[in-house]
């Protein structure tokens, strides 16, 4: 399928990418390692610098994972920049084209290899980063707690409004949990408090929602409207009080972030009737986001080429720099269309895919600029 030429090319843009990732992770590895060295040395219990690396080691390897989210689009198409650019410093793309050979057919390999890095992409945010995700937000040396500050959330499907003090993600459990029963009972709302509350997942048997410990005021001591039984259950215990909904512990930190959840459970929270009308818009223009950005990736390579690969250029320096700045233009397209979206001037479908659309304009505008 390949030619020796076009492994070649492979061999050279895998070796650009994986050489830029290793360089710029080790470098905020050193900086944030250095500037934040106090904390590490606090969670170590012992004062062996055997244990310190080892902190750090696991600290920074799970954060592997969201450097590589964050930098592999710029990655990719810095790597098909550079792997053009040698090939004009070292003399390697005229004997091609003396051969009859376009340009554009070395486009192919590149493509290809962007696309095998938009797999890996895809892949480490269905399924790495939403498995270590209580990990990734762990302070830094203590990968064993991953305890937030709580955001209170008002479940528009139920009324209720929760709120705490702190929330552990792996146990699943929320110290110092208030809900504020809206209008449950005979009076207006209620307060019901708990010093310990755990979320329970749903299941074909039970409803999802958080069983508080030791509640106060207790079951019993509930004056439940009718309509209320069903979203306030009493729990095993008599001092337990079981309140169902569908705002779980990844909703009440960082909710207004989902890079940390797979697209599966994106969808579901924005099919979620707990959420407001602006938190399932920006959620709604996460998800198309997820769903442009390979495209996005393989066109900001497309579109490289013809400035790059420049007819009578003067300055290679210069083809790289007309490049940035064209990526940069680019880029400040997106953002426009995003802050577009954001404000509801246009849909969310839209604010994701017409920087598709302008991008893929560009790339056949601009492919008579190649070099051939």
């Amino acid at each position: 399928m390949f030619t020796t030429f076009d492994r070649y090319l492979l061999k050279r843009y895998f070796h650009v990418f994986i050489i830029g990732f290793m360089a710029t992770y080790g470098l905020y590895v050193v900086f944030d390692g250095f500037t934040n060295i106090d904390g590490f040395q606090m969670a170590v219990k012992d004062d062996s610098s055997a244990s310190l690396l080892w902190t750090m080691f696991e600290y920074y390897l799970y954060q592997s994972c969201i450097f590589f989210d964050m930098v592999s689009p710029i990655l990719t198409v810095l790597a098909g920049v550079v792997v053009f650019s040698l090939m004009v410093r070292h003399g390697e793309l005229n004997p091609i084209l003396s051969a009859g050979i376009p340009t554009y057919r070395l486009a192919i390999p590149l493509a290809f290899a962007t696309i095998t890095v938009n797999c890996f992409i895809v892949a480490n945010q269905e399924l790495l980063i939403p498995n270590i995700a209580d990990k990734v937000q762990a302070d830094r040396g203590d990968q064993g707690n991953s305890s937030q500050f709580v955001e209170p959330v008002y479940d528009f499907s139920t009324r209720i409004m929760i709120n705490g003090l702190e929330l552990f993600l792996t146990e699943k459990k929320m110290l110092n949990a208030e809900f504020v029963l809206s209008k449950p009972t005979v009076h207006d709302f209620v307060t019901v408090k708990s010093g310990t509350a755990y979320y329970h997942t749903e299941t074909q048997n039970s409803p999802g929602g958080w069983l508080l410990k030791n509640a106060s005021p207790r079951y019993a001591e509930l004056e439940i409207a009718e309509f209320a039984k069903e979203m306030i259950l009493p729990g095993e215990d008599p001092n337990d009080v079981f309140i169902v909904t569908d705002v779980g512990c990844d909703q009440l930190c960082n909710r207004n972030s989902s890079a940390l959840i797979s697209t599966p459970e994106l969808i579901a929270r924005i099919n979620n009737p707990s959420f407001s009308d602006l938190s399932i818009r920006k959620q709604t223009m996460d998800l198309h986001s997820r769903l442009t950005r390979p495209f996005m990736n393989l066109i900001a390579v497309l579109v490289s080429i013809p400035f790059v690969l420049r007819k009578e250029s003067r300055s290679q320096i210069l083809n790289i720099a007309v490049c940035a700045c064209v990526m940069g233009g680019l880029f400040a397209i997106t953002q426009f269309f995003f802050y577009m979206g954001s404000t509801k001037l246009i849909t969310p479908d839209q604010a994701a895919w017409f920087p598709v659309i302008t991008s893929g304009t560009l790339a056949a505008w601009f492919s008579n600029r190649v070099w051939t």
